[in-house]
């Protein structure tokens, strides 16, 4: 997929006051590096021996990600755990307790701007750090296809609110913010095929977390719609120059760009 960041983007120096640089380099898995520049969030990394301000911090557990500020600048925003969690300003306290037990996976919340026009927000909870994100469904890339399967206007609309979208063969999977991958799933790997700059990119995502809350196993990846998918991108490759992207459940074919700011910083309780 096109990331929204670039390696040469990432704050060297910020990385290194956190430990995580080694040899002039990131010291992050490769899975954890795609995240970043896709605009995900990594998975918990152990951050140890923390100085700044006076304070030194021992040992702590965070998720690390990428922002750009409005003047072009990106900079590396930690996402530690929280002792207690802080009311989302949009979220009534019935929403939030339901999002916090596990009872709801987020919440659309609509608002009118100062220009009258009607906003929304995707609101989930992420229970490994304790925090509420936001993103926007305007921004988010949503695929043509997943596993061969064309999706309907209703199938994309389900997948930029961050709904459980279901394919006919029993597939169903879910955006989600928190998730390392941007997308969880009862399959372990999708296949994803995109229009992008006037051609098809095909995306294949792996190591997917399941559905959350499904306590069945994550039911057999490779069906005859994946196989359809995974020989049509190797046609293509075939027969014309494209761009084709095979990637690790960090990287998927969605622009998910995080809008805290826009609402406040990061809400924790």
């Amino acid at each position: 997929m096109d990331t929204i960041f670039y390696q040469q983007d990432i704050p060297v120096a910020e990385l290194e006051k956190l430990g995580l640089l080694n040899n002039g380099k990131p010291n992050l898995s490769e899975e954890d590096m795609n995240a970043l520049l896709s605009g995900h969030r990594t998975e918990l990394i152990t951050l140890q021996d923390l100085n700044g301000d006076g304070i030194h911090i021992k040992k702590m557990d965070a998720k690390i990600s990428l922002e750009r500020t409005a003047d072009g600048q990106v900079r590396l925003q930690l996402h530690p755990i929280y002792r207690n969690v802080k009311k989302h300003p949009l979220l009534l306290d019935d929403e939030v307790e339901q999002l916090e037990q596990g009872k709801l996976t987020h919440v659309v919340k609509t608002y009118q701007e100062a220009n009258g026009k009607s906003k929304s927000w995707i609101i989930e909870y992420d229970p490994e750090t304790k925090e509420f994100i936001a993103a926007d469904p305007e921004k988010i890339k949503v695929p043509t296809m997943i596993n061969g399967e064309k999706l309907s206007e209703l199938q994309k609309e389900q997948y930029r609110n961050g709904s459980v979208v279901e394919l006919s063969d029993g597939t169903r999977l879910q955006r989600r913010a928190s998730s390392r991958s941007g997308v969880i799933s009862n399959r372990e790997a999708l296949m994803y095929s995109l229009v992008l700059d006037g051609g098809i990119s095909y995306f294949l995502i792996h190591n997917l977390r399941n559905l959350f809350g499904n306590k069945s196993k994550q039911m057999d990846p490779y069906t005859e719609g994946y196989q359809r998918a995974l020989q049509d991108m190797k046609q293509h490759e075939r027969n014309k120059p494209m761009i084709n992207h095979s990637f690790t459940a960090n990287n998927q074919p969605e622009n998910y760009i995080k809008q805290e700011n826009s609402l406040g910083n990061t809400y924790s309780r």
